[in-house]
């Protein structure tokens, strides 16, 4: 896949069970290694009131080859 790695995706879910939340980032997780092995990110989850604070540190470094 050829262009300019300029892009960013940003994804806020709520209302989520801890179970479903984890599932989640586990898909995300696997779906970046598969599309993006040398991209770079942060994957966070938490209680719906610290949405901000998860957001500006993130929990789980999601890192490139």
């Amino acid at each position: 896949m050829a262009g300019k790695k300029d892009r960013a995706v940003v994804a806020v879910l709520s209302g989520l069970t801890s179970n479903q939340a984890s599932q989640i980032s586990r898909d995300i997780m696997r779906s970046k290694e598969k599309y993006a092995p040398f991209g770079r990110g942060t994957i966070a989850s938490g209680m719906m009131s610290n949405v901000g604070t998860l957001l500006q540190r993130g929990h789980k470094m999601i890192g490139g080859k």
